[in-house]
C-alpha cells in the first residue's frame, strides 16, 4: 500500500496524519500527530524557524505512531487572502459533431484559469461545474460524447502568493516536501459533506481558532470559497475582556462552561471564575457568559452571510442547510444557535467513513487534516500552476532536507 501524509497548519495547532491507501483507494489512517502551533497566525507564517519546528514535531509524532517516515505532504492554505470566482467559457470543438476528448476539457479549463489570474495571487483550484454540450445541459462528464461546442462554468480558488510561498517555506524548512496546496474549506468539505447535501445545496462553516473558512455548494459544486479572520480565539478574547480573566482561564471557561445560545441557560445558573489579581473566586451568571459568546458568533455568521449575498447568491438556496465543523463546532449549543440565527437546518460535521484510527479523529477539529489526506488520493479540481521553488528530485536537495529533518528530530 502506498502512503499519503497531510499537515493541517492552523492557528492553534498543527495536525499531521499519515494514511495507507489500499487497492480499493480507501485510506487507512495509521498515524496522528498534534503540536502546538507556533509562528503561525490566521494562516500566515510569522516566524519561520518556530513554525518549522511545530510542523516537524507534529509529523514526527505521526511517524512514531505509524512506524513510517514520510517525505511528501499535502498541506492546507487559508486566511483572508483566500478568494474565489466563477468563470464561464466555451470551446468550439469542430464544425461538425465529433467525440469529446480530455484535451478539449483541458483547453476549456486553461481558458477559465487564464481569466482568473490576478497579480499577487496563485490559483490552486479549478473545479468545473456541469458542462453544456451544444444545447444539452447538465452533463457531468462529456468525455466520449458527441458534440461540436463545449461550455462549462469553473469555480476558481486562489490564494495570496506571499502567504502560500511562506507556508511552503515553513514546510520545506521542517524537512518535508509540500506536493499539493489545498484550500482549507474545500479540504474540510471533502471530509464531512455528503454528496446529497452538495446536490441540495449546503453551506459549510469551519470555525477554527483564528479563522472561519466557508464554502457554499449549489447543485453539487462549490460556488463561493472564502475565509474571515474571526473565530474561536476571538470568543476567548471576549471572555477574557468581559470576565477580567487571563486568556488561558478564558479558554478553559469557554470549553468547560461556554454555551452558544443564551436561551439554553437557566437564569439561576452560575459559575465560579478567578479574575486577574483576585485571590478568591467570584461567581457570575452563566447567562452572561453565553451572551458574550452569542454576540461574537452572531458577528461571524452575519459577516459570512453578507459576503455570500454581496456575490449574488442566497443562503436560503442551501436546502440541506449548514454544516459546522472545526474545533469551535464542539461548543455546547452552537448547533441550536446557528439554526435560530440562520433559520436553516444545522448539523455538526465530523470526518465520515474513516478507516483506521477512527475513535481518535472522529471529531470536527480533524476535518481539514482528513480532507487533505483524501485530496492526496483523489485530487479533483486541484491544479499546480507552479512547482515548489526547490527541485525536490535533486539528490543534493533531498540529501540536504534529509539532514535538516534528522536534525529537527534530534532537537525536538
Amino acid at each position: 500500500m502506498r502512503t499519503v501524509a497531510s499537515v493541517d497548519i492552523g492557528t492553534d495547532k498543527i495536525v499531521a496524519l499519515i494514511g495507507e491507501v489500499d487497492t480499493y483507494g480507501d485510506v487507512h489512517i495509521v498515524g496522528v500527530g498534534i503540536a502546538k502551533s507556533r509562528g503561525i497566525d490566521k494562516g500566515s507564517v510569522t516566524r519561520l524557524e518556530v513554525s518549522a519546528r511545530s510542523i516537524a514535531s507534529a509529523v514526527r509524532e505521526a511517524e512514531e505512531m505509524s512506524g513510517q517516515k514520510v517525505g511528501n505532504v499535502v498541506i492546507n492554505v487559508s486566511g483572508p487572502s483566500i478568494k474565489s470566482q466563477n468563470e464561464r467559457d466555451t470551446v468550439n470543438i469542430s464544425p461538425s459533431p465529433v467525440e469529446v476528448e480530455q484535451d478539449h476539457i483541458t483547453r476549456l479549463l486553461d481558458r477559465s484559469i487564464a481569466k482568473g489570474k490576478e497579480d499577487g495571487y496563485e490559483i490552486i483550484h479549478a473545479v468545473p461545474r456541469r458542462y453544456t454540450l451544444d444545447d444539452q445541459e447538465g452533463i457531468e462528464d462529456p468525455v466520449g460524447l458527441i458534440g461540436s461546442k463545449l461550455t462549462a462554468q469553473v469555480h476558481i480558488v486562489k490564494v495570496g502568493t506571499t502567504l502560500s510561498r511562506n507556508l511552503e517555506k515553513a514546510v520545506t524548512s521542517a524537512g518535508f516536501y509540500p506536493t499539493s496546496r489545498i484550500a482549507s474549506p474545500l479540504a474540510s468539505a471533502k471530509a464531512v459533506l455528503r454528496e446529497e447535501e452538495k446536490d441540495d445545496g449546503v453551506l459549510l462553516l469551519d470555525i477554527g481558532a483564528g479563522l472561519t473558512d466557508f464554502v457554499l455548494f449549489l447543485d453539487g459544486y462549490p460556488v463561493i470559497t472564502g475565509s474571515i479572520p474571526l473565530a474561536g480565539n476571538n470568543i476567548t478574547k471576549d471572555i477574557s475582556y468581559f470576565m477580567k480573566v487571563d486568556q488561558e482561564e478564558a479558554e478553559r471557561i469557554k470549553k468547560e462552561s461556554g454555551v452558544a445560545l443564551m436561551d439554553m441557560v437557566k437564569e439561576d445558573e452560575i459559575l465560579k471564575i478567578k479574575p486577574r489579581g483576585e485571590v478568591r473566586e467570584v461567581t457570575i451568571e452563566k447567562r452572561r457568559l453565553a451572551e458574550v459568546i452569542q454576540i461574537r458568533l452572531e458577528e461571524i455568521l452575519e459577516k459570512i452571510a453578507n459576503h455570500i449575498e454581496a456575490l449574488g447568491f442566497k443562503i436560503e438556496n442551501a436546502n440541506a442547510g449548514i454544516v459546522l465543523t472545526g474545533g469551535t463546532a464542539n461548543l455546547t449549543g452552537i448547533k441550536e444557535f446557528a439554526e435560530r440565527f440562520m433559520d436553516l437546518p444545522v448539523r455538526i460535521g465530523k470526518p465520515a467513513d474513516l478507516v483506521g484510527l477512527k475513535e481518535k479523529i472522529e471529531d470536527p477539529m480533524y476535518a481539514t487534516a482528513v480532507g487533505l489526506l483524501r485530496f492526496g488520493v483523489s485530487p479533483e479540481g486541484l491544479i499546480s500552476e507552479r512547482k515548489v521553488a526547490v527541485n525536490n528530485n535533486s539528490p543534493k536537495v533531498r540529501d540536504f532536507f534529509d539532514k535538516v529533518k534528522e536534525f529537527l528530530r534530534e532537537i525536538l
